[in-house]
C-alpha cells in the first residue's frame, strides 16, 4: 500500500458519500486506491491539486466542486477522480442498480430533466464561486 492509501481511501468515501449519501464499502474504497495507485489521474498543475485539497478538506464543497468542473473545467482532477469512483461504483452489484434507466414516463421523466437541470445549473453557479475561493486560498498559502 503506498503512502497516499489511507488519504485516497478516505477520499473514495466521501466521493461516494457525496454520489449515494453514503460511505463506499471497503472493497470498493480499496479498488480506487488500486485505481489511482496506476498513475492516470495525475493533476495538471497547481489549481488541480488545490481543488481537490479543499475538497477532502470541506466534503460539503464536492458536489458544488463537481459541477463547476463539469462546465468550466472539464478535465480537472477532481471531475476526473468522481468519475473514476462512480464507474467504479456502477461495477458493483451493490450500486449497479442506481445506475440503470427507471422506468419514468415520458411527462414525469422530462418534469424531473428539467428540475434536475436547474438544480446543475445553481450548483455550478454556486460552485464557480466556491471554486475561485478554493483557487485563491491556495494561491496565499
Amino acid at each position: 500500500m503506498n503512502d497516499d492509501a489511507p488519504a485516497l481511501e478516505a477520499e473514495a468515501h466521501l466521493i461516494t458519500r457525496y454520489l449515494f449519501g453514503a460511505a463506499a464499502p471497503e472493497a470498493l474504497a480499496r479498488r480506487y486506491v488500486d485505481a489511482n495507485a496506476l498513475g492516470v489521474l495525475t493533476p495538471a498543475g497547481p489549481p488541480d491539486e488545490a481543488l481537490v485539497d479543499f475538497a477532502r478538506r470541506r466534503p460539503w464543497s464536492i458536489g458544488y466542486l463537481d459541477a463547476a468542473c463539469g462546465v468550466l473545467r472539464p478535465d480537472a482532477l477532481l471531475r476526473r477522480k468522481v468519475l473514476l469512483m462512480a464507474a467504479i461504483l456502477e461495477t458493483s452489484p451493490a450500486f449497479a442498480r442506481r445506475f440503470e434507466p427507471s422506468g419514468l414516463g415520458r411527462w414525469r421523466l422530462l418534469a424531473v430533466l428539467g428540475v434536475n437541470g436547474m438544480a446543475a445549473m445553481a450548483r455550478a453557479v454556486v460552485g464557480a464561486l466556491v471554486m475561485q475561493a478554493a483557487l485563491r486560498g491556495a494561491s496565499r498559502r
